[in-house]
């Protein structure tokens, strides 16, 4: 009888779905959060993670409509601020890293100890961005050029992406000639590895900091993963793998 049980209650955590949760997360993320979820799995292998990537502004609304995701990792507290006061979040709001952004550009001219001058250079035609409207490193992008007086001058040669990965990608495909990007993206492996990896650092008090914050959604609120996965990105492991991408860590991470 003993054996009988033993062998169901095998039978039974053999054929037991294992957890598995959807995050929705700001692109400047994908190399860094995927670093991430990767010691996370490592660590807990029958545990299932989906991460879909998008601009944050998109991302906060789709929430507000009911989007079934469980965590919400943005590249603007605020935005995870305004859904915990309605209720869309049910934890309090923290901040896991410290976005930078950087001048970028696969063209021959392009000289990363001149900094914004490369904008104003004839060769750029097409200046990348995120769009400022949603994306949070697009509204810092234009901070950046107004405080340095050229913004008005370089709006005529603006492209926006919908996300800083798209406008990233822009420059990559030769679409945009030089672009304000994120420092995560920029030292990702398809741009360190080529031998177009420099790039240019803008100065953060150029700009209002990217503090970057996330949450339980409502959706993931009685879900143990959700906590887990949560709990970690307060981990040394976790910010090991932002500063690798070039965030600044928040002092809350746990010792």
């Amino acid at each position: 009888m003993f054996k009988k049980l033993l062998l169901v209650s095998l039978l039974l955590i053999t054929i037991l779905p294992a957890d598995k949760i959807t995050i929705f997360a700001a692109s400047d993320l994908k190399f860094a959060l995927d670093g991430a979820k990767d010691v996370f799995l490592q660590q807990n292998p029958k545990d299932q993670i989906e991460i879909i990537y998008g601009s944050s502004g998109k991302g906060m609304r789709q929430i507000e409509n009911g989007a079934p995701y469980h965590l919400f990792f943005s590249a603007d507290m605020n935005f995870v601020k305004r859904l915990y006061t309605n209720g869309d979040v049910a934890t309090k709001p923290k901040p896991y890293a410290i976005g930078r952004i950087v001048i970028w550009s696969r063209h021959k001219n392009f000289a990363p100890e001149r900094g914004f001058e490369n904008l104003k250079a004839s060769w750029v035609q097409k200046i990348a961005i995120a769009n400022p409207a949603h994306a949070p490193y697009g509204e810092k992008a234009k901070q950046a050029m107004q405080k340095t007086g050229i913004y008005d001058d370089a709006q005529s040669k603006l492209v926006m992406g919908e996300n800083i990965s798209q406008a990233a990608g822009f420059v990559t495909s030769g679409a945009a000639d030089v672009g304000i990007i994120a420092l995560s993206l920029a030292r990702a492996p398809a741009i360190a590895n080529s031998d177009h990896h420099t790039y240019y650092l803008i100065d953060d008090r150029l700009h209002s900091p990217l503090i970057q914050g996330y949450g339980i959604t409502k959706t993931g609120s009685n879900l143990p993963l959700a906590k887990k996965f949560y709990d970690f990105m307060q981990t040394e492991n976790a910010a090991a793998m932002m500063k690798k991408y070039g965030f600044d860590v928040p002092s809350n991470y746990k010792e």
